[in-house]
């Protein structure tokens, strides 16, 4: 009998018994916690009664482990009540060892709840909610650095969830499993020093605007240069579309060419610029549409705001009648974000567009993957060592230049301050953590190793 199968310093092995699909141990306490739950008293127990425990421990060679351990029952006199005794290593309210609940936890990272539960021979909640609790863990323990420029972004998930990246490092920071304001609200008031924070890039979103102008009145919001000419692209697609439905005998083959008056006509390659330019001189109302729709990216040639506003004035006066329906949305943003989207012709050209690869990644691992649900897909993304972006930094710290005697510690507990030359500025470096590096991330997407 293998007496140190378990490997457990708080049990006894006493038997050993082996089936095809689990390990049967049957073990005793070294030691027990006499202590009482109810009353908190532990010198004043007695023996009440024997109770048989079965409990599980980490699979092991396949099988699963399962221990059967006699634990004493406990009467407190002061109160009069029983109880069962507690033993290390155990976790009795889950009927498992400490370790196999950190197991699952770190399991739920990989495998399904379903597959975990089958190989422990516990069912799929008890799995759900140390993996909850196991991930609350990570939370409270993970730190990152606040961005100078934050990024605030979504990606649909069966429902809308919205990211926070370092737009500096290319970075990711959170993901939240809603984009409601109040949650926004609740993760910005979360971050550690945020007065940092000096720009917020964002979509077009109302909640995030008024999340951010709440929390951070003083960071500049930018609305995302992606966003605004990705409208453009949807106008230019209506009127495609409106084209196909009345020329059935062309609907195919727009239908097919759509990818590529997506793209920019300085980003076609001679066939592809074929194919778009017989297309366009087939139908001049679709070469209108596409000519407003690659114009639209010129205003970001702009190096000011204000050339900005007037090459996007400019732009508008161009609609044509019959297509002022389909680019409302475009106008629609910039006479309702006007300062906001001009804020990325100041100083600072502040974009989240790096982010868009990754939520199309992001959108087919949790389509195509192994059962990840969003709490999994998030936990398993950002707490992954390898995909953690760490830098050194240096920054000033003001500290003690030495130890106060008596007399000056009087005087300083009186003034209830420290005079300025009892203090000097050194450089100080520590590893920061800038959140999971986007293109390491991706190309674990890309070689199927996440």
């Amino acid at each position: 009998m293998p007496v140190n199968f378990l490997n457990l310093a708080g049990l006894n092995v006493t038997d050993f018994k082996e089936s095809e699909t689990e390990y049967h141990v049957r073990a005793t306490p070294v030691a027990v916690s006499r202590l009482c739950p109810h009353c908190g008293r532990s010198n004043e127990t007695v023996s009440h009664a024997q109770r048989k425990l079965v409990i599980r421990d980490i699979p092991a060679h396949g099988k699963a482990v399962v221990i059967h351990l006699d634990v004493p029952r406990l009467k407190c006199r002061p109160c009069n009540q029983t109880f069962t005794a507690m033993v290390p290593e155990v976790d009795t309210g889950r009927e498992m060892t400490e370790r196999l609940a950190r197991w699952v936890g770190r399991q739920a990272l990989e495998y399904t709840y379903a597959d975990i539960a089958k190989q422990v021979g516990v069912n799929e909640k008890t799995v759900r909610n140390i993996f909850d609790e196991y991930v609350a863990s990570l939370d409270m323990q993970f730190k990152r650095e606040t961005p100078v420029w934050l990024g605030i972004d979504e990606i649909k998930l069966q429902r809308f969830r919205a990211i926070f990246t370092n737009l500096q490092a290319k970075s990711l920071i959170d993901m939240l499993p809603d984009r409601y304001g109040t949650s926004i609200v609740a993760f910005l008031a979360s971050l550690p020093n945020k007065s940092r924070i000096t720009h917020v890039g964002m979509d077009m979103w109302r909640p995030y605007r008024i999340a951010v102008q709440k929390v951070l009145p003083n960071a500049k919001i930018v609305v995302d240069k992606f966003h605004v000419v990705s409208k453009a692209n949807v106008a230019f697609d209506t009127v495609r579309r409106k084209i196909a439905n009345a020329d059935k005998g062309s609907s195919l083959g727009l239908k097919r060419a759509h990818k590529l008056f997506a793209k920019r006509k300085n980003d076609l390659n001679d066939e592809q610029y074929l194919t778009v330019s017989g297309w366009l001189n087939s139908f001049p109302e679709l070469a209108a549409a596409y000519d407003l729709k690659e114009r639209l990216f010129q205003v970001y040639e702009a190096t000011a705001p204000e050339e900005a506003w007037g090459k996007y004035l400019n732009w508008e006066s161009t609609i044509p009648p019959e297509m002022a329906k389909a680019f409302r949305p475009v106008k629609t943003a910039f006479r309702n974000w006007k300062p906001f989207i001009l804020n990325y012709f100041d100083d600072q050209r502040v974009t989240n567009a790096f982010t868009e690869s990754f939520n199309a990644k992001v959108r087919a691992v949790y389509r195509n993957g192994r059962g990840y649900s969003f709490e999994r897909l998030r936990a398993k993304v950002l707490y992954t060592d390898m995909f953690q972006k760490r830098v050194r930094v240096q920054e000033k710290v003001r500290v003690r230049k030495q130890k106060f005697e008596d007399v000056a510690m009087v005087r300083f507990m009186c003034m209830g301050t420290a005079m300025d030359d009892e203090y000097e500025t050194r450089i100080q470096t520590r590893v920061a953590n800038l959140g999971v590096d986007l293109s390491t991330l991706e190309q674990a997407f890309d070689s199927g190793k996440f």
